[in-house]
């Protein structure tokens, strides 16, 4: 169960301030009171200890060690013989026992991904000298009490599997089950509609409220995460646990990287150039009909950046950074149904010196127009193990994109013009604060934070009114425009998921508040709509007899 409060404000919305917040109160007194679960980027590494005669070991001392950080967490097995070590941040590990009159046993190169939980049984033999035992070669690791329906998009895939506009989440599609829903972007699971599924980020939701898509929007920013700056992802079909909500369609669960005791950066840059991408007859067929010369849609498209990790203090504090920046220039191209019979004939009323100003002033918005998008996504973490039972991390991630006619993005529009598209802009911000805390050898408590910003603004290239002039052009502000907040979301999120082991049961129990404020500025129609729909009454007639 979760709680989401939202508001939508505009001129009349001011009035309704103190029920909004007398409602956050309430619901964050709720959330406490009720077990309310979130979900997290992180995996789970459980087993069974046995000895000999295979009855269960209980009170073994148990170390889960993480080999990239150093970081180990102590634990000690039950009365049934059992350890969970939950909320582990993805990546390779080993599990060492000890007890007394027992030789110790350690198992390596354990590799936990995200939402996963690995069963390690171990199997401790009678110490007959100072010995330890390494177990190597068993047959791989699964989840037996797993029924959900989930594929982990593995940092091996992001890493090496091309992409051509860098957006982590696209690989969902590889996935069984899903496919594309529209043209837009957004990935449909078991055919359910891509606007009721859920993404999360180191376990901080990451949807936004208003459109109820992923941040940045499919058809929106290209992406407001780095994929250098995300591990892995699961990408849960059906069947999820209780801890996953909010969707009835697909999840995405993803976990940030984070530094380790080596050193580790990276740099790339693409480049996208026509002449290195052959054109398809399609379009070449479809400009050479209009007039045009064949070109490539996008003329150039860059993509530059790089990461930098790696340790402050080795086996305690580590960091993480990542730039990615992304060009793209794709000019728009707007054309008229009448442009072979300009200049256009006027009515008898308009004087001369009217028509050939009328005419220059339509021809003046057909052709090229430049088109440039510009997006820079910046990424830092830092982690820091404060005690043997204390892990804290905090994220902070931020993104502008910026894209000049925009409002509308097709590469060529008929019968419109260049003063009717608009500036679209999107500053993200989010920062994400995680403590994990190991109450005791069977119970270990997660809090997570989050506070962020979604702002989005679509500006008008020219002032009201939106004219329209049938067949030929349509100049002037579009009736939808313009939008100085188109949202400004902004987010906290309070999260506690204490997770409990009890003889050989496992429990989690928790809440989840999420406390959205959505600010709407957006005046449909606000400057006024004017619509020539017959050559008669319109400022130009295309043929002398008005037909």
């Amino acid at each position: 169960m979760r709680r989401l409060i939202q508001s939508t404000k505009g001129d009349c919305g001011t009035r309704f301030l103190p029920i909004i917040k007398a409602i956050s109160v309430c619901a964050l007194v709720l959330a406490a009171a009720i077990p309310i679960l979130a979900q997290s980027g992180t995996g789970t590494i459980t087993g069974t200890i046995t000895d000999p005669s295979g009855l269960v070991v209980p009170g073994v001392s148990v170390v889960v060690r993480n080999t990239d950080t150093g970081i180990e967490r102590p634990l000690k097995t039950n009365d049934a013989g059992i350890y969970t070590a939950p909320f582990l941040q993805p990546g390779y590990y080993e599990v060492r026992a000890v007890r007394e009159g027992f030789a110790s046993v350690k198992r390596a190169s354990i590799l936990v991904q995200v939402g996963q939980t690995v069963s390690v049984d171990l199997a401790l033999s009678v110490q007959a000298a100072k010995e330890a035992i390494t177990v190597t070669g068993e047959a791989p690791l699964i989840e037996p009490d797993n029924t959900a329906v989930s594929t982990v998009i593995s940092e091996q895939v992001t890493d090496n599997v091309p992409m051509a506009n860098r957006r982590w989440n696209d690989f969902a599609l590889l996935t069984p089950a899903t496919t594309a829903d529209g043209t837009s972007g957004l990935v449909s699971y078991r055919g359910i509609s891509g606007l009721y599924n859920q993404n999360s980020v180191d376990g901080a939701n990451n949807n936004q409220a208003f459109f109820s898509e992923a941040r940045g929007r499919a058809i929106g920013a290209p992406f407001i995460y780095s994929s250098d700056s995300v591990k892995e992802y699961e990408v849960n079909t059906s069947n999820y646990n209780a801890e996953y909500g909010q969707a009835a369609g697909g999840i995405v669960n993803a976990v940030t990287k984070s530094g380790a005791n080596a050193y580790h950066g990276d740099l790339f840059y693409m480049l996208r150039y026509p002449t290195a991408n052959a054109l398809d007859p399609f379009t070449r067929f479809s400009a050479l009909e209009s007039n045009l010369v064949p070109t490539q849609p996008v003329h150039q498209q860059q993509q530059f950046g790089g990461s930098f990790g790696g340790p402050i203090i080795k086996d305690k504090l580590f960091f993480f950074g990542t730039y990615d920046g992304f060009r793209k220039v794709f000019p728009v191209t707007y054309t008229s149904s009448q442009q072979a019979h300009f200049p256009l004939p006027c009515p008898v009323q308009a004087s001369a010196t009217q028509c050939s100003e009328a005419n220059g002033f339509v021809e003046s918005q057909l052709g090229s127009f430049p088109r440039t998008t510009k997006n820079d996504v910046f990424f830092g973490k830092i982690d820091y193990q404060l005690t043997s039972k204390n892990h804290l991390s905090g994220a902070f991630d931020l993104a502008n994109w910026d894209s000049p006619n925009s409002y509308n993005t097709s590469y060529s529009i008929n019968n419109n013009s260049v003063t009717a598209n608009g500036t679209a802009v999107t500053h993200d911000r989010f920062i994400i604060g995680t403590w994990d805390s190991t109450l005791s050898s069977n119970a270990v408590n997660e809090v997570r934070f989050q506070w962020g910003q979604d702002f989005e603004v679509i500006s008008s290239n020219y002032p009201g009114p939106s004219v329209t002039l049938s067949n030929i052009t349509a100049y002037g502000q579009p009736n939808a425009l313009p939008r100085p907040a188109f949202p400004d979301e902004h987010r906290i999120q309070i999260s506690d998921t204490l997770s409990l082991t009890k003889g050989k049961h496992n429990f989690k129990f928790g809440f989840d508040a999420n406390l959205v404020h959505d600010l709407i500025i957006n005046l449909f129609n606000g400057s006024g709509i004017y619509s020539y729909s017959s050559t008669t009454h319109s400022c130009l007639r295309p043929y002398p007899d008005g037909l």
